[in-house]
């Protein structure tokens, strides 16, 4: 056995790996299976987010213009005509001071243009009032202000994390492009190592660096 070597520095050794890395190919993997891998393409938004105008919080869906002139001292009254719970829309188009009850992320009607809180109102059988006046587009989630359909959503080399495929199932990718996992293997050296299952003899130790390596690459 030639036990003759020629050291080389930490860092030659490093640069010497560095330099003969390649990417590897990629594959297809089902959006289930693809946590803790990199992910192999970008993806792009399928779909504007939100979809829709949507209500940011629970309460009361209005005209904004109704609202004029409100304030503590003159509040001013509306009528729920109709409720508009999430998953659901309705297309009745509101008159003069009428309002929607309405949840968390339920689309808002295209005669409505603010959402009051609950919050904010004085409740009274299905009429309320508010104390101050509104906005058009107050409290609502605007069609696309997160990000628009076709927009880069996750880059690709991004190492998937739960929130990336939570992001996945949202665009409807139900199988993604992920780079292939690198075949490694171990070899430690040394003279004094024997296996797990080996006598000791003398001058001899197990391999332990081997197993606690091939678990930190795990």
């Amino acid at each position: 056995m030639n036990l003759n070597r020629t050291p080389i520095p930490v860092t030659e050794a490093v640069e010497r790996v560095v330099e003969r890395i390649k990417p590897l190919s990629v594959e297809t993997v089902s959006h289930t299976e693809s946590y803790g891998r990199i992910l192999g393409e970008d993806l792009k938004a399928t779909m504007d987010v939100p979809l829709f105008d949507k209500s940011a919080m629970d309460g009361f869906a209005i005209r904004a213009a109704d609202s004029s002139g409100a304030s503590g001292e003159n509040r001013v009254e509306f009528e729920v005509v109709a409720e508009v719970p999430a998953g659901s829309t309705s297309d009745y188009e509101l008159k003069q001071n009428e309002a929607f009850r309405i949840m968390t992320g339920a689309p808002v009607p295209e005669s409505a243009d603010a959402v009051v809180m609950f919050e904010q109102t004085r409740q009274a059988g299905n009429t309320f009032t508010v104390r101050k006046s509104f906005e058009a587009g107050e409290n609502i989630a605007i069609r696309g202000e997160e990000c628009r359909e076709g927009e880069t959503i996750v880059p690709v080399g991004t190492f998937i994390n739960p929130g990336a495929v939570a992001t996945l199932a949202t665009f409807g990718y139900k199988h993604v492009k992920v780079y292939r996992q690198p075949i490694v293997g171990i070899l430690a050296t040394g003279s004094e190592l024997v296996d797990i299952d080996a006598p000791l003899e003398p001058g001899k130790i197990r391999n332990s660096n081997g197993p606690m390596i091939l678990s930190q690459l795990k």
